[in-house]
């Protein structure tokens, strides 16, 4: 070859290899720059040196091309090789080994083409130290991850989905050949790969995974496209992150506010009901949506009648309801225990269920029923009953919600049973209450006719006696007239006086003209009495009302007008009465100095209030009382007028008059 042609060596001084040429003794003949810049020998040092030498650390005897015993030939060939500069560094390089032949056949030369891969192996240690990274991470995760075919297929799973959806290995996922399999709806599968589609991703895809057993997992699935290097879609890549414990504390917490919002809903019926079967019905109603029961029942314990009675119902057959169901306790001494009316049970959060069937008597067809018991100061008072296939399928949460239902609706049933006792003793002071606000007018007529008639004919009786006396005195003795004189004075002040009280007893003119006469005279005399201007009025009135009514209304002017005068202060005071519809509206006011309504008032007894209050209440009337200090005092009383029959408190007065007088 001649070396020496400029052209050539322009060349292989341009080309990007390392250009090494050697003659069939193995000795170097020419160099490039590029072998000079790869392997930091020179052309003159090269030239002087065999290519082992050049290339140390990398050939052998059997690797080189020439053996010291002469020439023997070798196919050509491509190797990696990593040679040891002049500097001492190692630096791969990717060698082509090219036979130079004449044309006889026989080897005259070896032309080396090699560069440098330092790059490339870096690149690929790189690419493998990755694939180890991803590999580990690919198989540490506690996530699951999968990439499967756009069929479906799997690709690749990692561990954690195995051991999440408890198989034993791998090849028993493989083995499901698609992952839709995996899902406990393969609707979800179908929604994801909608959108990834038509998105390119999904992300916390709320799911439910089926374990090898059948069970839920619930998980947040992330899916992407899985593409090619040319970017074609080969399938989808996903995680999926188990939630499950998250979904239970969700259902839990869920549950927790059902209950609350549960027991919240019975309280309100309870509250503006106060009516036993209508809190029964609300608590039945809405614990049957809150847990997708069919049917239910509510059951209470009539101890008087050593009986079970069902106070509501629904969804029960027809059959069965139409009947008078009787419960069939499946466990007879708890049955037994129940209608026991000394027994006790200690108070828990929730008790055992108990079965019993639902039957009519005479009738072969049951109902079996689970039972949770509803307890009323730790006393047995009933129980709630619900179909026993519904409820196996009930979680813990469900069952406390429950006993949690039992104990407050046992709660309500005392409550109600409460005040029951406390609205019939309240009626029964309101009838004994009556009774004597009507036996105190009796008594007060009668006492006052007896002042008026009995006592009033006697005083004048001794002052006709005491004129006839005086008739007979000699006219000369003037002590004895003086005496008969005091006498008289004190007859006639002592007659006056019980006119006034007899007036004030029950005045005659309330009986013979009625209220606005009585009412008249009354104030006439207060007016008079008292620097208080007093406006009175009457409006609506026809007629006579009720006596009974007539009597109220003057005893509650008395009380309003003898406050006034006595405590209040007050330069005017205003009294209107006025019959409208539906009620007779009293009224009366005064600017004094009023009072405080909600404090202890020892100037200002409240006692004569407390009567109007009880009173008004028994007419089935309301009372108001507007006061503060210095703001004055306005009562206002309503009456009701019903048509065509008379008031609460005058058929009770005349019921009560008929057992008095008896």
């Amino acid at each position: 070859m001649d070396l020496h042609n400029k052209s050539l060596a322009a060349i292989l001084n341009n080309v990007s290899d390392a250009f090494m040429i050697m003659d069939n003794n193995g000795k170097v003949t020419y160099f490039n720059d590029v072998a000079t810049r790869i392997t930091g020998f020179s052309m003159q040092e090269a030239k002087e040196m065999r290519c082992r030498n050049i290339l140390k650390s990398v050939y052998c005897d059997t690797d080189c091309p020439f053996h010291d015993a002469g020439i023997t030939p070798k196919t050509n060939y491509k190797r990696e090789l990593e040679i040891i500069r002049k500097d001492g560094v190692k630096i791969p390089v990717e060698c082509t080994r090219n036979i130079l032949i004449d044309s006889d056949g026989l080897m005259f030369g070896v032309v080396e083409i090699f560069k440098d891969i330092s790059h490339i192996k870096s690149l690929e240690d790189d690419l493998k130290h990755s694939e180890i990274k991803y590999r580990r991470l690919f198989e540490s995760t506690k996530d699951m991850i999968f990439i499967i075919f756009r069929d479906g297929r799997f690709i690749d799973i990692n561990q954690a989905m195995v051991e999440l959806l408890d198989y034993s290995k791998k090849k028993d996922l493989y083995a499901l050949e698609n992952i839709e399999k995996i899902f406990i709806d393969k609707i979800h599968w179908d929604v994801c790969k909608k959108q990834i589609d038509l998105n390119g991703f999904v992300q916390d895809f709320e799911v439910g995974f089926k374990k090898k057993d059948g069970t839920r997992l619930h998980a947040s699935l992330s899916v992407n496209l899985f593409v090619d290097d040319s970017g074609r879609t080969i399938g989808y890549e996903g995680i999926a992150k188990d939630i499950t414990a998250r979904m239970d504390s969700f259902r839990s917490l869920y549950k927790h506010h059902q209950e609350l919002l549960l027991l919240n809903k019975v309280a309100l019926t309870m509250n503006s009901c106060q009516n036993l079967s209508d809190v029964l019905d609300s608590a039945l109603n809405k614990v049957m949506k809150l847990l997708n029961f069919t049917m239910g029942a509510i059951f209470l314990i009539n101890h008087k009648k050593s009986t079970f009675e069902m106070q509501t119902q629904k969804g029960l057959p027809k059959e069965i309801v139409k009947h008078n169901p009787l419960p069939v306790f499946h466990d007879q001494p708890l049955m037994n225990f129940f209608l026991d009316k000394n027994n006790r049970v200690t108070p828990k959060s929730i008790f055992p269920s108990f079965k019993i069937d639902l039957k009519s008597p005479g009738k072969k067809k049951s109902v079996p029923l689970s039972c949770f018991l509803v307890t009323e100061k730790e006393r047995p008072s009933g129980f709630m009953a619900f179909p026993v296939h519904e409820t196996c399928e009930l979680f813990l949460e469900d069952f406390h919600l429950l006993g949690s239902l039992g104990n407050f609706v046992g709660g309500a049933i005392a409550n109600i049973k409460l005040i029951r006792t406390v609205q019939t003793h309240r009626e029964e002071l309101k009838r004994l209450a009556a009774k004597l606000f009507h036996s105190q007018e009796i008594e007060c007529k009668r006492i006052s006719r007896e002042l008026h008639d009995e006592t009033g004919s006697a005083l004048i009786g001794i002052n006709f006696n005491l004129e006839a006396v005086e008739k007979i005195i000699p006219s000369g003795d003037p002590v004895m007239k003086n005496l008969i004189d005091n006498i008289k004075r004190q007859i006639n002040h002592t007659y006056k006086e019980m006119r006034r009280i007899s007036h004030l007893l029950h005045p005659a003119l309330l009986t013979d003209l009625g209220l606005e006469a009585a009412l008249d005279v009354f104030i006439d005399q207060k007016a008079r009495q008292v620097d208080l201007i007093i406006d009175f009025k009457m409006i609506g009135f026809n007629g006579r009302i009720h006596p009974d009514i007539e009597t109220v209304l003057y005893r509650f002017s008395q009380e309003a007008l003898s406050n006034t005068i006595k405590y209040a202060r007050a330069s005017v005071f205003k009294l209107h009465i006025i019959r409208g519809f539906p009620s007779i509206i009293f009224i009366a006011e005064d600017n004094g100095i009023g009072f405080d309504p909600t404090g202890n008032n020892h100037e200002r007894p409240s006692l004569g209030l407390l009567s109007m209050r009880e009173r008004t209440a028994m007419l089935g009337g309301r009372f108001f009382l507007r006061t503060q200090k210095d703001q004055g005092t306005r009562i206002r009383i309503e009456i009701p007028i019903k048509s065509g029959r008379k008031s609460a408190l005058m058929k009770r007065t005349n019921v009560l008059q008929e057992g008095y007088e008896t």
